[in-house]
């Protein structure tokens, strides 16, 4: 009886901790359009930030960065020649210099072609 219970409580760990390391491995994606920005800020300052390193604390936060279109492709728009927004519902209708309010999440700068990179974003106004 004592080998029983042992295995039956071995069981039950083994499928509590399979369910415990399921649900930590596939958890609900961040939905970065429901969430509310952090931070308002310009485009050009934006990308001044992150050429001085005052930036990093930006990293993985949702940020409402506003500018001046400069360069519209499929899915993306570049604000201000330094800000790359990755849009989710695409950049059909985008005229290039129109001024632009996006919110995204913020993933970082390109030293290569210093332009910082937004993704998820998704058009204010």
């Amino acid at each position: 009886m004592n080998k029983r219970r042992r295995l039956l409580l071995a069981v039950l760990l083994l499928l509590a901790g399979g369910y415990f390391a399921y649900n930590y491995m596939y958890k609900e994606h961040r939905d970065i359009s429901s969430e509310t920005s952090k931070l308002e800020i310009s485009a050009s300052y934006l990308l001044e930030r992150y050429k001085t390193n005052d930036g990093d604390e930006l990293l993985n936060t949702t940020i409402t960065v506003n500018g001046l279109i400069t360069q519209v492709e499929e899915g993306t728009v570049t604000l201000d020649s330094g800000v790359h927004c990755s849009l989710i519902d695409g950049s059909v209708g985008l005229v290039e210099g129109s001024k632009m309010t996006i919110k995204g999440r913020c993933i970082g700068y390109d030293d290569l072609f210093e332009i910082v990179k937004l993704d998820q974003c998704t058009i204010i106004k």
